[in-house]
């Protein structure tokens, strides 16, 4: 505890040099995360059953608040610590641990498995490499665990899918990012790793889930991730961004949902990659369209109520999109022929310049705001 009040007090000695690039960390910074560590190693004997945890991070938390370094500027905490947080997850510990930088603290979370009469760190998610271009702290929001269990056989590799946020002191749009790591005996590897900016309704950014199907015995591992993400029409202000991922071995690929509503495909449909929305285009001839469309920044106005047309499953988008290159002086309307079939299959069949015949009937409720997730009820 002495060493880690010592490096606490040096990285608080240098808050004059830091700034928005660095945040105030410093190489001191990954010694701090890694004495906070060791020492909270070092207390996880006393930790016998799964209902033991919160009383034990309790007593972790008081401990330390004897060393860390405060100061009266909240914006200046290096040097300061954040909460420990300890929870079983899957039969794995889960320690989450925080040190101050400038606005903020950088959180670090390790793994543990119980191993004879021991904790066994099992893997780490540290934020270690301060050059500004590469340094993003990050926040913790959940961590979520999910392990093939063979009964009477070796058990299978662990997944881990980690989300959380950047932060800051002011604004309510950051970063999320999410992560699904691979780890087995000797390795631990990570399949996932995004970032994507996002919209802070209420005290979270994003929701997950990680796990398998286990009515098919080769079932592949399913990461299920949704967040509020901004839409190009600014009179929508935001959407509910779906990630939706298989994994096989150390193969990722994503699949449906992408989106939960016509206007949401279309406007992930002009936002993402040709390499990546190509899957979900009918012919390779929208290319072409794509190409036209699609920028580092899209912006326009979703016009009237999205129209189903005669034919089963087709629906028609109009989008007035706006010449970011000339203050956003509008352009001529853009119509977006959309197949839906249940629940959230979207596939781009068509683009035209003009509206397509038999497609008149508004349907206000496809634009409705849905969520895959009860939890985000409360985000409407």
């Amino acid at each position: 505890m002495r060493d880690l009040h010592a490096t606490l007090v040096t990285l608080h000695s240098h808050v004059a040099q830091a700034n928005l690039e660095n945040l105030g960390a410093r190489p001191e910074l990954t010694v701090a995360k890694h004495q906070l560590r060791d020492w909270i190693e070092s207390q996880l004997g006393s930790l016998k059953d799964d209902a033991s945890e919160k009383a034990l991070s309790i007593q972790i938390n008081a401990a330390l608040k004897r060393v860390e370094v405060k100061d009266s500027d909240e914006q200046n905490a290096p040097g300061s610590l954040g909460e420990v947080r300890l929870s079983m997850e899957s039969g794995y510990l889960i320690v989450t641990t925080a040190i101050g930088i400038v606005c903020q603290y950088d959180e670090s979370v390790y793994a543990y498995k119980r191993v004879s009469d021991h904790w066994q760190r099992v893997w780490e998610s540290e934020q270690n490499d301060y050059s500004p271009k590469k340094y993003a702290p990050q926040l913790i929001e959940a961590v979520h665990v999910w392990q093939a269990h063979n009964y009477g056989h070796k058990d299978g590799p662990l997944f881990l899918l980690t989300l959380g946020h950047g932060w800051g002191c002011a604004s309510r749009w950051h970063p999320v990012h999410y992560r699904v790591w691979r780890v087995d005996t000797s390795t631990s590897k990570l399949l996932i790793d995004r970032s994507e900016s996002a919209w802070l309704r209420t005290d979270t950014y994003t929701t997950g889930s990680i796990g398998r199907d286990f009515r098919e015995g080769n079932a592949p591992v399913d990461v299920l991730i949704e967040f509020t993400q901004g839409s190009i029409d600014a009179g929508v202000h935001n959407r509910e961004a779906i990630r939706h991922f298989l994994i096989e071995g150390d193969q990722v690929r994503r699949v449906d949902p992408v989106a939960l509503s016509p206007r949401d495909f279309v406007d992930e449909w002009l936002t993402r990659p040709w390499s990546e929305i190509a899957t979900w285009s009918a012919s390779p001839s929208l290319q072409e369209w794509h190409r036209k469309l699609h920028a580092d920044f899209v912006a326009g106005d979703f016009v009237d109520a999205t129209m189903r047309c005669e034919i089963p499953d087709l629906w028609q988008v109009t989008v007035e999109l706006k010449n970011v290159q000339k203050e956003f002086v509008p352009e001529p309307e853009v119509y977006f022929l959309v197949r839906w079939r249940p629940p959230y299959h979207f596939t781009m069949m068509n683009i035209s310049a003009k509206p397509f015949a038999g497609c008149n009937q508004e349907d206000p409720e496809a634009d409705q705001w849905r969520t895959l997730f009860s939890s985000q009820d409360w985000r409407y």
